[in-house]
């Protein structure tokens, strides 16, 4: 199967694999913000931290081009550090990548206000969205998706598992973590609240929390948004995999009517 990237020395050359929903000539979300995850993980494997933040600033959009990764400590505490990687298109920077890491300690108290959750139906009870939901982009008819709430096709909260099948970079196994952050760029789509026909909706941000390290390749992905004013609207998603939840989800959406829509009412 044709991987998303293909290195080429110490850098990734991006594959029809990695088209958007926009444009199929322009990088998914979740490929770059995978990408750039690739790289913390790498980081953190050396220092023995643990990833605990993960926030992605998508300044430009990206063509399926050549890119790099560089990578610079913020700051180098006992308790907590602080990385950075930028992904660049030549001397052009179309993102970054801001990881908070703390030191693993010995053990976690028990939360005594905590309520028990009731499991989460797994993947296999799941059915797939419709064939054409699943040709929105390129990038995502290498995603299998199973829906146990909800539908893709239509507005409101739902939730749904996700596993990127495709390897992210050739020759190289997709981790748990590059499983969930490659998810957690579908949440603002998995809680889409418009007709995509009307409107365009965009994160031009998205930020993770972790609790804990994610596990195995299915991640559920359970997601709603809310719209404010002048356009705003932010999107929350809890990621879980089989084990229950590991990771809460942010993401500043813009929406803006689409023209031709526009121009019809006028």
């Amino acid at each position: 199967m044709t991987a998303i990237f293909k290195p080429e020395g110490d850098l990734f050359r991006a594959t029809e694999h990695a088209g958007g929903p926009w444009s199929p000539d322009m990088l998914q979300g979740s490929a770059t913000t995978a990408l750039m995850t690739r790289e913390v993980e790498r980081l953190a494997a050396r220092s023995g931290f643990a990833v605990r933040r993960l926030t992605f600033d998508l300044w430009r959009p990206a063509g399926l081009r050549l890119f790099r990764a560089v990578s610079e400590l913020l700051r180098d505490g006992r308790k907590a550090k602080t990385l950075q990687v930028r992904l660049m298109d030549g001397e052009t920077e179309i993102g970054r990548c801001t990881a908070l890491l703390t030191a693993p300690s010995g053990e976690s108290p028990i939360d005594p206000f905590a309520r028990p959750l009731a499991p989460d139906s797994g993947p296999e009870a799941g059915s797939p969205p419709p064939a054409f939901a699943q040709k929105w982009s390129r990038y995502f008819q290498n995603v299998s998706v199973r829906l146990i709430e909800g539908a893709l096709e239509k507005p409101g909260p739902a939730a749904a598992w996700m596993r990127l099948d495709a390897p992210l970079v050739e020759g190289e196994p997709n981790t748990p973590l590059l499983q969930a952050v490659q998810a957690a760029d579908f949440s603002s789509g998995v809680a889409q609240i418009v007709d995509m026909r009307e409107w365009t909706f965009i994160n031009p941000e998205i930020s993770l929390y972790f609790f804990r390290p994610p596990e195995g390749e299915w991640i559920l992905i359970r997601a709603a948004t809310r719209v404010g004013a002048h356009g705003a609207g932010l999107t929350t998603a809890t990621l879980s995999d089989r084990n229950g939840p590991f990771a809460e989800v942010m993401q500043a959406m813009s929406f803006e009517r689409r023209e031709a829509v526009q121009a019809q009412a006028s």
